[in-house]
């Protein structure tokens, strides 16, 4: 679409606006007044089982020495101990310029199971694919395939990049380049009536598994999940756990547009005598839920977790994970 700022084959993306405009600068978003065109593949994939536990764990990398890294060592243990498996974003504030598969290099050193995240921003489409070929190689679970943020949204209005493949056309890719697939979908971005078909066009271009962003109460996702399997999606679904202990990790998600967090979650915990406690105890409460619902595979523990450094944020996530595995 010429009128999307990400140049998008196949939308809308998750930053919709509920009126309808673009999250870069407020235009209509064009993929509500048009078809989306179908995903970039003559016959549709299906998906396949998928081996990663029942607990994703967001996680961005801490600065380390390639020689020593200790920090991520500690981190990767702490994952280890509750069964976790990380989820690891291309964000367009990382503080390092390392690529996806350099990442999984590091997180493979460690023994850490990692799905790395692969965006559509600022590479060709060889350079995509030769990208794709070096994650599959240096261990990762899943290659996580998503469109990207605008650098517009976060960093201000004369940020740019260049936008080449969308996450859908990324999940064609990586599924013939041998890689398990990952995608992402938002269920409360306008228009929600079409997410759950979204989910199917991303299962048909490749996709073996979808983790979704926040869209609210976890009858609400119960529910999008049951609507994505009406829409012929087969694939895992992976809720969301907001994990949020103070007022960075409750800025830090807010800050994603196309996000709906619980209502009342984010006041009741910042009001809390415990802030922690409450943060952990909401996380572990919403987490059980979803999973005894029966729709999810697994849940993503979502988010900064906490103000502190890697290691007290591992261990915030451990702490939810614990009280899950004893619910």
């Amino acid at each position: 679409m010429v009128d999307c700022p990400k140049h998008m084959t196949n939308g809308p993306c998750g930053g919709v606006e509920a009126d309808g405009g673009c999250e870069v600068d407020r235009r209509p978003c064009p993929f509500l007044a048009a078809d989306a065109v179908p995903p970039p593949t003559g016959v549709p994939y299906r998906p396949r089982p998928t081996d990663i536990g029942r607990l994703l764990i967001d996680l961005r990398l801490p600065a380390g020495d390639w020689g020593v890294d200790r920090e991520l060592a500690q981190v990767a243990r702490i994952f280890r101990d509750v069964g976790g498996t990380a989820l690891v974003g291309e964000h367009v504030d990382d503080p390092t310029d390392a690529a996806p598969h350099q990442h999984a290099e590091r997180l493979a050193a460690v023994g850490l199971p990692a799905i790395v995240t692969v965006t559509g921003r600022n590479r060709t489409d060889v350079e995509h694919a030769a990208e794709i070929v070096r994650l599959v190689g240096s261990g990762a679970v899943a290659v996580h395939c998503v469109t990207g943020d605008h650098p517009a949204v976060r960093l201000g209005p004369d940020a740019t990049a260049t936008f080449t493949l969308d996450g859908t056309e990324l999940a064609t890719v990586a599924r013939s380049s041998g890689a398990t697939v990952s995608v992402c979908e938002s269920p409360a971005a306008t228009p929600v009536a079409d997410r759950p078909t979204r989910v199917a066009a991303k299962q048909a271009a490749g996709a073996d598994l979808v983790v979704l962003n926040h869209g609210g109460a976890p009858s609400v996702l119960v529910d999008f999940a049951d609507r994505c399997r009406d829409a012929g999606a087969e694939l895992a679904l992976v809720a969301p756990v907001p994990v949020i202990t103070d007022h960075r990790s409750a800025h830090a998600l807010a800050q994603f547009p196309g996000l709906v967090l619980p209502d009342g979650l984010v006041e009741r915990v910042l009001a809390a005598h415990d802030p922690h406690t409450t943060g952990t105890k909401a996380a572990t409460e919403i987490g059980a839920e979803l999973l005894a619902s029966g729709r999810f595979a697994a849940v993503n523990l979502s988010g900064s977790a906490t103000a502190g450094g890697p290691v007290e944020r591992a261990e915030t996530m451990a702490e939810v994970a614990t009280a899950l595995a004893a619910a």
